[in-house]
């Protein structure tokens, strides 16, 4: 008598074949960040295809793939690929902006060089005494950033399909919200403007698998208008203490942070193993009761009064 065949094939191999129809060879996420830059908008999408091209260029398991779309101020990016090739990017994000205001830094100080020669030189023809400008203090300044805020919107671990083939960028300009929205209001109110925000861009990314997004010379009747998340909608949203920041997301990666109990910075322990003398003063090798009676005390005083009313019960009736 043959055994029948037995299906041995063990998790792995069920995994790898979901991989295979998904064609994926990892894990793959889905992340969806907003936030407000300081560039002109051709310059903000070649700052984020810098980062990109050099994700994808490097060793990577799942290639990114995804949309930007840049508004005047703000901008919204979808991105798709496994945890590290994500956070990779988010990485190189921040380098970029780091060296993008040295660069800025350098620039004008050449320029502010130059000019300072040109103007030496021309009151040396002049026959004129050249007056150097004072110098600027460093900490007067202001604070030069490429990203003001930023936030992450939503996280999605596990996809099985994938919304893009490529990574593509768009510009727009976005319709007027109507009505104002008020960042002080309950968590009710930031989740539903948030699942307004996050509805609007799925329907932006169902657009952009049809077919190659423009929004020039768009009437305000258009349906790809109302894909466009308004600029007041994504500023209530980088207000809401209630979304998570983007860096402070990034930073998280692969770090295990050290959580502190609350029994552990609570003293006196709110327990009832505390040593029994421990508020109570010695002296003279010899304890006093202290000016606080613990709780436990208590109770064990309750318990003795009300074994000794027992026990005079008990005495009396056996009088009796």
């Amino acid at each position: 008598m043959a055994l029948p065949d037995l299906d041995v094939r063990s998790v792995l191999n069920v995994v790898e074949e979901n991989f295979q129809h998904a064609e994926l060879k990892a894990y793959a996420v889905r992340i969806i960040y907003i936030g407000e830059h300081t560039l002109e908008k051709n310059d903000m999408i070649k700052q984020f295809k810098k980062t990109i091209t050099a994700v994808n260029n490097l060793y990577c398991d799942v290639h990114i793939q995804g949309l930007l779309l840049v508004y005047d101020s703000y901008f919204i990016h979808v991105l798709e690929g496994s945890e590290d090739t994500v956070h990779r990017q988010l990485r190189f994000l921040f380098q970029a902006e780091l060296d993008w205001i040295v660069e800025t830094d350098r620039l004008e100080e050449e320029a502010a060089a130059a000019a300072a020669a040109a103007a030496e030189e021309e009151a040396l023809e002049l026959g004129i005494p050249y007056v150097p400008l004072p110098l600027v203090d460093p900490s007067e300044k202001p604070e030069r950033k490429m990203f003001k805020r930023l936030k992450m919107l939503m996280i999605y671990h596990s996809i099985q399909t994938r919304w893009f083939s490529n990574w593509q960028a768009v510009t727009a300009r976005p319709p007027s919200l109507v009505g104002k929205l008020d960042v002080y209001g309950p968590l009710q109110a930031h989740m539903e403007q948030l699942r307004v925000c996050l509805d609007k861009i799925r329907k932006l990314c169902r657009f952009a698998n049809e077919e190659v997004l423009n929004f020039e010379g768009l009437s305000a009747v258009d349906p790809r208008m109302g894909a466009l998340p308004e600029v007041a909608l994504l500023d209530f949203l980088m207000q809401s203490p209630y979304i998570f920041d983007l860096r402070q997301f990034a930073h998280m990666h692969r770090r295990v942070d050290h959580y502190t109990f609350y029994f552990e910075s609570v003293w006196p322990l709110p327990t009832h193993y505390t040593p029994r003398y421990l508020y109570k003063l010695k002296i003279d090798d010899s304890f006093v009761e202290p000016l606080p009676v613990m709780p436990w005390e208590m109770v064990k005083k309750e318990v003795g009064e009300d074994e000794e009313q027992q026990e005079q019960q008990s005495g009396s009736s056996d009088s009796d």
